[in-house]
């Protein structure tokens, strides 16, 4: 993140939970001049939080599933709407949301998923919260030593 400046542009996606860590990172990457957009994602109206605290930093879309608040659809319904060129992407949420993400933004240079994942022992000894590696059967990562943050196209989500 400390080579964005005034002339660059990030995406921030985020769903549920994974939505509180891109606040902190909307406010730096705005402190440096950083053009920020912010899709989130959420079920319902009532699941929608920190809106109203992102759309100090940037433009932000909001999407529910239900259609309720927003746009309805997930927030591919955004992202595939978008023309802007990210010099970076931030993501964090819900694991289908991260698979699209890693999808979609699989060649980018600069694409990092924040992963959530049940972790047993947190250490990296029990292995519950291993991810396979591309073009391997026998390489993963753990999210909770190697991770929790990834490059896209680093891990089989």
């Amino acid at each position: 993140m400390s080579d964005l400046d005034n002339q660059s542009q990030v995406l921030l996606v985020g769903g549920g939970i994974g939505v509180p860590p891109l606040l902190e990172v909307a406010k730096e990457l705005h402190a440096r001049g950083v053009t920020v957009v912010t899709v989130l994602g959420f079920a319902t109206k009532d699941a929608v939080i920190l809106e109203t605290e992102l759309v100090q930093y940037g433009q932000v879309f909001v999407t529910t599933d239900d259609g309720s608040y927003g746009i309805k659809g997930n927030v591919s319904v955004v992202i595939n709407n978008l023309d802007i060129q990210f010099d970076a992407v931030y993501s964090c949420g819900a694991p289908g949301m991260m698979k699209y993400i890693n999808q979609k933004f699989y060649n980018h240079p600069r694409d990092y998923l924040s992963l959530e994942s049940r972790m047993a022992c947190g250490m990296g000894a029990c292995y519950a919260c291993v991810l396979k590696v591309p073009e391997s059967e026998t390489v993963s990562q753990r999210v909770c030593e190697d991770g929790p943050v990834f490059r896209t196209g680093t891990v089989v989500l």
